[in-house]
């Protein structure tokens, strides 16, 4: 039970207890008691229609029981500060400070354990967060989503659950091809030759420093070989430079993962392919128009959506659905 909980809690049986203690109701008519968090901070931290609640067993007017309750409340016990009563009868309370200050001794003893707690008892959650594509440098965007996405596995993880924190690699599509021709241009640069960046391409200052480092260390091995070769092993190397940096990054601001998924290898061994039968066979895909559908609007999205146009799959619908079938697929096993 937390702190919140047990002000709660407490507060309600002090209630009862001024409820008793006027004669307004024995404690077997007494009713649940319902508290609410006022709107707005001027009408306290908690308030109560309990009065109105009684009417009916007390015989008296919300007020004139709202009044009584308060002179038989014992505010010590409950931590109030004050006690105000509001329209036809609605009573508000005003918490002092002195359920904070003591539960300071609670906390220095918990240490680190503090507010630890088994609500998730043990239940699987993936957390993917930063995902950045793996073309260049982390930017404060990014920074923000790791402080956010970090903290939240943090504080699942004291409530008891089982939490995977992924980072999805794009290493897959049309950036990690414009990543290679880029790298490609800065190596013929560095070589002296004149090679423009691609229009869509990187243009970072870290993209040219792979271009001066594979210079360095290969010469002009590249410069005769195929386009294919060059590029398969530009791609290669950038990738692995980029995710060396970004994972150092990460490190630097203390956040790590447990999983690095990359997209690549969803198109490896069939995956897409499986992935579609499954759908296919749950009737939860259909054709038309040429294209291959997704009945994503009998599941809350606002309209279906294209999966494969013109025998190409469209990469980002593909890639999430395969994704949640993994992920589902693990847990089951799990």
């Amino acid at each position: 039970m937390n702190i919140v909980e047990q002000v709660q809690l407490k507060l309600k049986e002090e209630i009862k207890q001024a409820i008793i203690k006027a004669g307004l109701a024995e404690e077997a008519q007494i009713p649940a008691v319902i508290l609410e968090t006022p709107k707005e901070k001027a009408h306290g931290d908690y308030s109560t229609n309990m009065a109105m609640q009684l009417a009916r067993v007390a015989k008296k007017a919300p007020r004139q029981i709202a009044e009584q309750l308060i002179e038989n409340f014992d505010k010590s016990k409950a931590s109030i500060e004050k006690i105000e009563i509001a329209g036809p009868g609605f009573i508000n309370f005003y918490m002092d400070n002195s359920y904070l200050t003591d539960l300071i001794p609670a906390i220095l003893e918990a240490g680190d354990n503090y507010g630890e707690s088994n609500i998730g008892n043990g239940e699987k959650i993936q957390v993917e967060f930063v995902s950045a594509n793996p073309t260049g440098d982390l930017h404060l965007g990014h920074a923000r989503g790791a402080a956010v996405g970090d903290s939240l596995c943090n504080v699942l993880a004291k409530a008891g659950y089982d939490v995977s924190r992924e980072y999805y690699i794009n290493d897959a599509g049309n950036q990690i091809n414009n990543l290679a021709l880029s790298v490609e241009a800065r190596y013929f640069q560095a070589l002296g030759m004149d090679k423009p960046v691609p229009e869509d391409g990187y243009h970072g200052a870290d993209i040219i420093g792979i271009g001066k480092t594979l210079a360095e260390e290969f010469g002009d091995k590249y410069v005769n070989v195929s386009d294919q070769e060059r590029f398969d092993a530009f791609r290669e190397y950038g990738l692995k430079y980029e995710m060396e940096k970004l994972k150092q990054d990460l490190e630097n601001f203390r956040v790590k993962f447990d999983v690095w998924y990359s997209e690549t290898s969803l198109y490896q061994n069939g995956k897409i392919d499986v992935a579609l039968e499954v759908l296919r066979a749950n009737g939860h895909i259909y054709e038309e128009d040429g294209a291959t559908w997704f009945r994503s609007s009998e599941l809350g999205d606002d309209k279906d959506r294209v999966l494969i146009k013109q025998d190409a799959l469209i990469r980002i619908y593909c890639r999430i659905l395969l994704t949640i079938r993994i992920s589902l697929s693990a847990a089951l096993k799990s």
